[in-house]
């Protein structure tokens, strides 16, 4: 009832499981995938954690660069935003 509950799959985690952490998620090991390719990500993979849902670095910057290119206001890399400080 009060058990821990995985952010990937949404079951129990035993407290004698191995777990990762991202944020305030805790994930089975077996969970802990890139939401687009499938990967398995281990300790000291570089990740982001989207709405959620986790991305490999390679996937996320895809994604970022796709998204720059079908509309650069809606990248979150800024590029296309006029300068506010620009009259």
């Amino acid at each position: 009832l009060f058990a821990v509950k995985c952010a990937g799959c949404l079951e129990s985690i035993a407290p004698s499981e191995l777990v990762m952490r991202a944020q305030q998620s805790v994930y089975h090991l077996r969970c802990f995938c890139c939401c687009v390719c499938e990967r398995r990500l281990q300790k000291g993979d570089e990740f982001v954690l989207k709405e959620g849902q986790l991305l490999c670095k390679g996937d996320y910057e895809k994604e970022r660069e796709l998204l720059s290119l079908v509309s650069p206001a809606l990248s979150d890399s800024g590029k296309g935003l006029p300068d506010p400080a620009l009259p």
